[in-house]
């Protein structure tokens, strides 16, 4: 015979049950609002018109490259102003003017929201963009699943906190610096670190088409613009070891995007330094 009490346990399963579809409902909805960019209405969200455009401080081929690949990737260049600025060679003015108004270390790159904020390393800048047209744009540079944030997360600091650091020296002294004049044991020192790197990455390139598994996200246009540098380091030698950095590269080098950011832009002046 039923209690008063077991009525009352009964009657709360369906309003359970409602309230778990509900949510999974509303996830699900989420999600899909963010990754096909799709409002109540069914119309596609955009931003205040009335909002000035970001300004991104841009030259080929500095890193500010992974910035406008980025940008590329995300069909946001109507929101975004490329604002080119010459690092060697330039009108002392006109980079002291930059020094004093955008960059205080007067390098690339920079970027200008709205409210006068100003972001200074590309690493922060493509985390951003990322993350601030996740649901304006109706391509998804994010990553999915816990897994692969976490990957997204390590290998954008890892691109920018290690990579950088080697290939930074080994671009000026096997780039810019005459023969007789290199540091061998700076050079030596160096690719040591960049074959364990190399090795690194490559063990995990083996397995995926990209750095955070078989889909392009913004962590592909930070680590593969330093697998672009390596690539461009006496005419590839770097990479030859490494056929599945090779195989990387021609993939991101196949994307229209990529080919828009690195081929269709020629450097202001230049490079007379490291990028």
């Amino acid at each position: 015979m039923f209690t008063v009490k077991h009525e009352l346990k009964l009657g709360l399963v369906p309003v359970a049950v409602g309230a778990t579809i509900g949510i999974v409902a509303y996830e699900l909805w989420k999600w899909g609002r963010r990754r096909y960019s799709i409002k109540l209405d069914g119309t596609q969200p955009s931003r205040d018109t009335n909002k000035r455009k970001l300004k991104l401080y841009h030259s080929f081929p500095f890193r500010s490259c992974r910035c406008a690949w980025l940008v590329h990737e995300l069909q946001v260049k109507d929101e975004v102003e490329f604002i080119p600025i010459a690092l060697h060679g330039s009108n002392p003015a006109d980079l002291q003017r930059y020094q004093e108004d955008v960059h205080p270390h007067a390098t690339l790159p920079a970027l200008a929201l709205e409210d006068g904020t100003t972001l200074l390393e590309s690493g922060a800048i493509c985390l951003y963009l990322a993350e601030v047209f996740s649901d304006v744009s109706t391509v998804n540079m994010l990553p999915e699943g816990d897994k692969e944030t976490a990957n997204y997360y390590n290998y954008i600091s890892y691109a920018i906190a290690t990579v950088d650091q080697v290939l930074e020296p080994l671009y000026m002294q096997l780039t810019h610096t005459p023969e007789k004049q290199r540091d061998n044991e700076l050079v030596k020192k160096k690719m040591e670190q960049f074959d364990i790197l190399a090795t690194h990455l490559s063990d995990r390139l083996s397995y995926h088409q990209f750095i955070c598994g078989d889909r392009i996200t913004t962590a592909d246009c930070v680590l593969g613009y330093n697998m672009w540098w390596a690539s461009v380091i006496q005419g590839g030698e770097l990479l030859k070891k490494y056929p599945a950095l090779e195989g990387y590269v021609d993939r991101l080098k196949e994307r229209t995007t990529f080919q828009e950011t690195f081929k269709g832009v020629k450097p202001v002046k230049p490079s007379g330094g490291s990028l």
